[in-house]
């Protein structure tokens, strides 16, 4: 299956670009193969419309400006609101002639958790996802890395849900492969999402020792991991000594083979116990792993559960992809062409 095949993907809030990276001026984004550009408007709010200027075909990324909170194209200096309305035509002294070719398409665009969320639809299925900590005082939000991989969405995010790989990918960080883990899973409902706990041993290597502030080689986590359709994943961590590390993890589809990987951490402890580019660090090195495996996976993500081997550590994964499933047979408009091909889902079409 590919994500730019069902237009249902397109009815997601997915995040894009930081908050902090548009200060600097409008910047170009692909989101699910549609060229956005971005930027802040006069009041400091992310705004959204398609990069490409109706005058000339320009991409309004290039060599533009915000000016009075509005975009300028770089090639003849028209502007445009963050509704997509052209506000001022210079070479006509700024008015502007009633005419809808001189609007550009504009896209629902929200700031939330330090980055521009944007809904390709009019009408998003769900809410930005509500993260935890997210408006604890008592936790501090830690930024790890945005950057792009070669790897499909829901390969990211499966990822993400599976436990039998820490062994195996993490063995210079948290793994350890003499000790393959096999925890019990308890799978808890949530709906459009994946939720379970476990109790995880893993490695507590020297970095890790400090950020922790765990002596120990080895340590347990209490582990509450949880996926929210279609990108986000939450990877909630609870230490012996009563530390929260809680990893928020996005996946934004570029396209079916490229997603822009963005995470950041909500901590319970204070900068003082242990910095935050030390905890950034060792994260970074975590997701190192995971990308060098992700990247070799083929980007198409077959749904059908015949598709590929499973084992019993998979349910998560394999409920993920039934949770897909559902959402492509009760939204696609060639849903009963789809189901044989996709193996049915947990839930009804409409």
């Amino acid at each position: 299956m590919k994500l730019m095949d069902h237009p249902v993907f397109r009815r997601f809030w997915y995040p894009t670009l930081s908050l902090a990276s548009l200060q600097a001026g409008p910047q170009a984004f692909t989101l699910l193969g549609e060229r956005v550009v971005l930027w802040l408007t006069a009041d400091g709010r992310p705004a959204a419309v398609h990069d490409r200027c109706p005058h000339r075909s320009a991409r309004l990324s290039v060599d533009s400006a915000v000016v009075n909170g509005d975009l300028r194209c770089g090639y003849h200096g028209w502007q445009f609101g963050a509704d997509g309305r052209c506000t001022s035509i210079p070479q006509l002294g700024g008015e502007v002639p009633p005419d809808a070719r001189n609007r550009v398409k504009a896209y629902r665009c929200e700031a939330r958790y330090g980055f521009a969320w944007v809904c390709l639809s009019e009408e998003p299925l769900l809410d930005i996802p509500v993260v935890r900590h997210a408006d604890d005082p008592a936790f501090r939000q830690v930024f790890e890395y945005e950057e792009d991989w070669a790897a499909n969405m829901l390969r990211v995010c499966e990822n993400a849900l599976d436990l039998a790989h820490v062994s195996f990918v993490h063995r210079a960080t948290i793994g350890e492969e003499h000790r393959p883990v096999a925890p019990r899973l308890t799978l808890r409902p949530l709906e459009q999402g994946v939720h379970f706990t476990c109790q995880l041993p893993v490695a507590n290597p020297e970095p890790q020792q400090r950020n922790l502030r765990i002596a120990e080689a080895e340590t347990l986590r209490t582990v509450d991991i949880r996926w929210y359709a279609p990108c986000t994943f939450v990877l909630h961590f609870t230490y012996p000594n009563g530390l929260v590390h809680q990893i928020v993890g996005f996946a934004t589809p570029i396209d079916d083979g490229h997603v822009r990987r963005i995470q950041f951490a909500y901590r319970s402890d204070r900068e003082a116990d242990a910095p935050a580019e030390s905890v950034a660090r060792f994260d970074r090195q975590v997701g190192a792993e995971d990308r060098r495996i992700l990247e070799s996976c083929d980007p198409d993500f077959p749904l059908h559960t015949t598709a590929e081997a499973h084992m019993v550590l998979d349910r998560p994964g394999i409920t993920m992809r039934e949770v897909v499933k559902a959402l492509i047979l009760e939204h696609d408009p060639e849903r009963e062409r789809l189901r044989a091909e996709l193996g049915g889902g947990r839930r009804q079409a409409a």
